[in-house]
């Protein structure tokens, strides 16, 4: 069965074997710091995501998902035919410097952060390109009402380990303590090399050694 807040709670006070008052308090802090330790500890490869969108013909502007953070883009690229080509991300004031001009238009090469929800474009587009945006997913913490993310569905056991760590430290059982710790990052050892074996086969941006800026037949 999939793990949920509730569930991972359960599981909590059924691994360490206390159902105490003063424990089961603890336990939503018990996840919350197990939470915080993966946000740092992960390689945050593993939480890419993807969006396709469209760029609109003389809008030099597209909106951003909800999910993204600022800065948290890794790629953007344009479709032309059959070639998939990956935009250079700048600043603003380097695209706006590239093409000061907004009226006059061509096919985008550059990006750049412009605000919260929106990126921008540079030459203006001059025509309908499809686009599709790889970027860092946000991690929402667990709660009540947020029951799942992507540490319950892709590394439970993970979570659950660095929560028992914690309920451990709390009830002063360092034996356990150690053995939930060593568990733990036995575990984000095996995930990060994962990332990194991703992160070497991955696609380049452009300008850097391992790799080139175009792909061919929409790869």
């Amino acid at each position: 069965m999939a793990m949920t807040y509730s569930s991972l709670q359960n599981d909590i006070k059924v691994w360490a074997e206390n159902t105490g008052t003063d424990f089961t308090n603890q336990v939503e802090n018990f996840i919350g710091n197990a939470f915080e330790s993966l946000s740092r500890d992960i390689d945050p490869i593993g939480f890419n995501e993807n969006v396709t969108t469209t760029a609109v013909a003389g809008d030099r502007f597209v909106n951003l998902p909800t999910a993204i953070e600022p800065m948290l883009f890794n790629y953007l690229t344009i479709t032309v035919g059959s070639n998939v080509s990956y935009l250079e991300m700048k600043t603003l004031a380097f695209c706006q410097e590239y093409w000061p001009d907004i009226s006059i238009q061509g096919q985008p090469k550059y990006f750049a952060n412009f605000d919260d929800n929106r990126v921008y474009l540079a030459p203006t587009p001059d025509q309908a390109y499809t686009l599709k945006l790889g970027y860092q997913g946000k991690i929402n913490p667990l709660s009540n009402t947020n029951t799942t993310n992507w540490y319950t569905e892709n590394i439970p056991s993970t979570l659950l380990y660095a929560s028992l760590a914690e309920a451990n430290l709390f009830t002063k059982n360092m034996e356990d303590y150690t053995i939930y710790k060593n568990l733990y990052k036995e575990q984000v050892a095996a995930i990060n090399n994962e990332a990194r074996r991703r992160r070497r086969t991955d696609y380049k941006f452009p300008g850097s050694p391992l790799g080139t800026n175009t792909l061919t037949g929409g790869q």
